[in-house]
């Protein structure tokens, strides 16, 4: 451009300065009377805008009208600033739109902390109060907040920062991409709506966890991160879905210490060496993480829960966990299954650390027929197994269970009963304490009587011990034994049961010692001990001193010796003197003879 000579009139000059300012007056007047009547339809404050004049012309350049260098512009909103948009050269156009190159946006926040925000181009629309920034945009905030665009929209009356395109962010120890931003500057709440993929590369954790989902909401004031439709985490082995999950970090954003989960959650955690995995489904899930490794301290489960750990499964109403109790707490109708065994009862509480298990209220547990293989001690391996009691507590590791409460167990027609029944499976054993009863179903009918039903014998005592490997039951403490022909009391007996098998077990023989009495229809016995043999229906009374007696009442009879063999089922007794042996028949007892008990040390 040629420079203009020295010998320039000065009045038009002049003139067209006025003139330049008359019309910067009026169109200052126009924007100043748009904002008016423009906020005066708007609740929410408006950006109070100023432009600044454009930087004076380089030296030696002449006046250039459409474009100008240093373009800025604050907007204040409330009497506090609330963005400056910068730009290193600015174009106009008609229509009052401008080109920035070089783009700076500053964001001003109510803490006092700024949002950076830079484009290679962008625009400023002073009609819609819209600027648009493109080309490699990037956002960058306080505490490590980082945001990469292909082009981003900010709108000054709503405060918000918007686009539709694929962005990239990170912010402390998170780092995700998504398609579309709504950013919320005075909440500093960052909206992705579409295509979410976040990565949370915590310090303390070994692998990274990896979330995806349809969108994402996250509050930065208060570090919490929402995802919803079909939300998926992943951590090495670990998975968790569900259409609701809520995130919550500290405040470095590098450790998660809460989760919320709703709407068909399913969380998995499978075996690092390929083992077998565990699995939650329920409604929601509540959980709360400490610790440099992020481990669970807390977590609640609720709404049809279910969970599959390995060989076993429970259903439960709820469930929560307590790592400091370490207590996994089943309420709500709990029921835990395995292959062979189901677990019922109004609560069940598991111990995983301790491998424990305790239920109360009306426990009801099943126990089906192993196959052919080892059965509990006590009973058969061909049928179901079921106790009842009010309390329960298992012990895996030392393969102990206690039922206490009125704890009743029972196979077909067998059945031990008692105030606490403990099955010892590592040592084979059942022991009953307090008020025991026992009833043993012989497997077939007695002698002669085909049609009859099988005979019932029923074992009263203080406590029990059945130990499976002897096939032994010992009972001990005013012990009696109860069958429809006869009942035998002593202080103690050992009963000797059939050999474990499919079939139910069956008393075969019975010793009495002690303060031996029997009670047979119109016979009474005593001795120091006795013998019974099941499969001949036999009672055998011995006393050394040859004390031991039986009285027929109706008779008066009395027979004593060294042994009596009493026959239950032909109602006689066999005696054995120097003279050989005899079998006296017994008379019934006649209604009009009256009862004579005997006269016994015993």
């Amino acid at each position: 451009m040629t420079e203009e000579p020295h010998g320039v009139h000065l009045r038009p000059h002049r003139a067209v300065s006025a003139l330049r300012t008359a019309l910067l007056v009026v169109l200052c007047g126009l924007v100043l009377a748009l904002i008016a009547s423009y906020g005066g339809r708007r609740a929410k404050p408006q950006a109070e805008i100023t432009v600044a004049p454009a930087a004076p012309a380089t030296p030696g350049q002449g006046p250039v009208l459409d474009q100008a260098e240093q373009f800025k512009i604050d907007g204040s909103r409330e009497g506090r600033p609330a963005f400056t948009l910068q730009a290193r050269t600015v174009t106009g156009y008609a229509g009052d739109r401008k080109i920035l190159h070089d783009v700076h946006l500053v964001l001003h926040e109510e803490e006092g902390a700024e949002l950076q925000v830079s484009g290679d181009e962008g625009q400023f629309d002073a009609a819609d109060r819209r600027a648009r920034l493109s080309g490699h945009v990037v956002i960058r905030g306080q505490q490590g907040l980082s945001l990469t665009t292909g082009t981003l929209y900010y709108d000054t009356d709503r405060d918000v920062i918007f686009t539709g395109d694929e962005v990239t962010f990170s912010l402390g120890g998170l780092e995700g991409q998504g398609r579309g931003l709504n950013y919320l500057v005075g909440d500093r709440q960052i909206k992705i709506p579409d295509q979410v993929r976040l990565e949370v590369r915590d310090a303390g954790a070994p692998t990274v966890l990896t979330i995806t989902s349809g969108d994402l909401m996250a509050a930065l004031r208060e570090n919490t991160a929402v995802f919803t439709d079909d939300v998926r985490l992943v951590r090495g082995v670990q998975t968790l879905r569900g259409n609701y999950v809520k995130l919550t970090f500290d405040e470095t954003r590098q450790h998660l210490t809460g989760l919320s989960a709703f709407g068909e959650v399913v969380a998995t955690l499978g075996a690092p060496n390929g083992g077998e995995r565990s699995e939650l489904r329920s409604d929601s899930l509540t959980a709360r993480f400490r610790g440099a490794d992020g481990s669970i301290d807390e977590a609640d489960a609720s709404g049809g829960c279910r969970v599959l750990s390995g060989p076993y499964t429970t259903r439960s109403t709820s469930a929560r966990f307590r790592r400091a109790d370490d207590r996994v707490e089943l309420r709500g109708e709990p029921v835990l299954l395995t292959a062979r065994d189901r677990i019922a009862a109004q609560e069940i509480d598991l111990h995983p650390n301790l491998r424990q298990l305790e239920a109360r209220g009306d426990v009801r547990t099943v126990s089906l027929p192993s196959g052919g293989g080892p059965a509990m001690p006590g009973f058969g391996s061909g049928s179901a197994i079921s106790f009842q009691a009010q309390r329960l507590h298992v012990d895996e590791r030392d393969h102990r269970a206690v039922y206490s409460g009125s704890a009743r167990a029972w196979q077909e027609g067998n059945s031990i009963q008692a105030d606490e029944l403990v099955l010892e499976e590592a040592i084979k054993q059942l022991r009953a304490s307090g008020s025991v009863m026992a009833r043993w179903t012989d497997a077939r009918p007695p002698a002669g009587r085909a049609a009859a039903r099988p005979a019932v014998s029923t074992i009263t005592s203080r406590t029990m011990i059945l130990d499976d490997g002897r096939s032994l039951a010992s009972y001990r403490g005013d012990v009696r034994l109860t069958r429809p022909d006869a009942t035998l009391t002593s202080d103690a007996m050992d009963a000797t049961l059939s050999a474990p098998g499919d079939r139910g077990r069956e008393l075969q023989r019975v010793e009495a010692t002690g303060s031996v009495a029997v009670k047979r229809a119109g016979s009474y016995g005593t001795a120091r001990s006795a013998e019974y043999l099941s499969d001949e229906n036999l009672l055998i009374l011995r006393d050394e001193a040859g004390l031991a007696e039986v009285v027929d009442i109706p008779t008066g009879r009395t027979m004593r010796g060294r042994t009596l063999t009493f026959d239950l089922a032909g109602d006689r007794i066999l005696t054995e003197s120097a003279g050989g042996r005899t079998w006296i028949t017994l008379t019934p007892e006649g209604k009009d003879v009256p009862s004579v008990e005997p006269k016994t040390r015993y």
